[in-house]
């Protein structure tokens, strides 16, 4: 890198440049830069600019991180440079695929968890909770073991309490823009089960596959009931932590109704109806048994 450049000091929005030093006879014809195995090429409207023995990178991001490396080649060959690892120091950003809505009964204590992404990893956390008449600084929330994680306990007492918590992350270099994001929802039953099929049907057993529907805010499990069509007697009764089940027992060449819930602790959701039948006995099968019990 640049010898000017404090390389454990670099922010998003600084500029970073690097020197590829060559030592070639004859000398190189060509020179390259690669960012993570893949090849450099200046786009100025990105900042990304290659001229000859040095690479530009105006004002860095996140996007920007990893290792660089320089290759030059003449008429005896190719030589690669070692790799020299950039690290772009940024605020804190939320992470992405958490948990954003929570439910809970009245005087029931919700642990919301508020995760980002930061660079420096130690982050100090604010939380506020909005509802349609005021804000409120949430005080009791703790950091988790990672640094980069704060959870806080947060216990509705009326209708007024419920709405939408916010969080904000602090590091080194700065705040946190754009808070996380989190939703408090009076607790309920789970929503149905969707996209319900039965699939590898046998002789004596069937499978059947759901997708899981909003939890009601709380943890949810799924139970599955197989009825024979004709008389609606109870075959199977299969329970699951997720909605995929494989009730076996059954009789041949017979049509079943399965139903599929789910359930938490508020309740238990409309049953999904699925009606399938069990695959024939084959016919030498079925003459063996004839001569058995002749």
């Amino acid at each position: 890198m640049g010898s000017k450049l404090r390389h454990s000091h670099i922010q998003e929005g600084n500029d970073v440049y690097f020197d590829c030093n060559v030592r070639a006879n004859p000398w190189a014809t060509e020179i390259r830069w690669w960012f993570e195995g893949k090849e450099v090429h200046t786009n100025t409207s990105a900042g990304v600019i290659v001229s000859n023995q040095s690479l530009v990178l105006q004002r860095v991001n996140r996007s920007h991180r990893g290792r660089y490396t320089c290759s030059a080649t003449n008429s005896e060959g190719e030589g690669e440079s070692n790799s020299v690892h950039l690290r772009v120091q940024f605020a804190p950003v939320c992470k992405t695929s958490q948990k954003i809505l929570y439910g809970a009964a009245r005087q029931e204590a919700v642990k919301i968890l508020c995760e980002v992404e930061s660079d420096p990893p130690e982050v100090n956390f604010r939380w506020a909770f909005n509802n349609t008449s005021e804000n409120i600084i949430v005080e009791n929330h703790a950091p988790s073991h990672e640094g980069t994680a704060s959870i806080a306990t947060y216990v509705p007492r009326s209708e007024l309490d419920y709405g939408t918590l916010f969080c904000w992350g602090r590091n080194n270099v700065g705040q946190q823009i754009d808070p996380c994001v989190f939703s408090v929802i009076p607790a309920g039953p789970p929503d149905s089960v969707k996209n319900c099929s039965v699939t590898n049907l046998t002789e004596d057993s069937l499978k059947v596959d759901c997708q899981e529907g909003y939890d009601g805010g709380l943890q949810q499990h799924f139970i599955l009931e197989v009825r024979d069509s004709l008389l609606q007697r109870l075959r199977a009764n299969v329970s699951n932590a997720w909605p995929a089940f494989t009730a076996k027992g059954l009789s041949p060449g017979t049509t079943y109704v399965s139903v599929v819930y789910a359930a938490n602790s508020k309740g238990r959701s409309k049953g999904v109806v699925l009606t399938a039948m069990t695959t024939s006995m084959p016919e030498s099968m079925n003459r063996m048994a004839k001569g058995m019990f002749s």
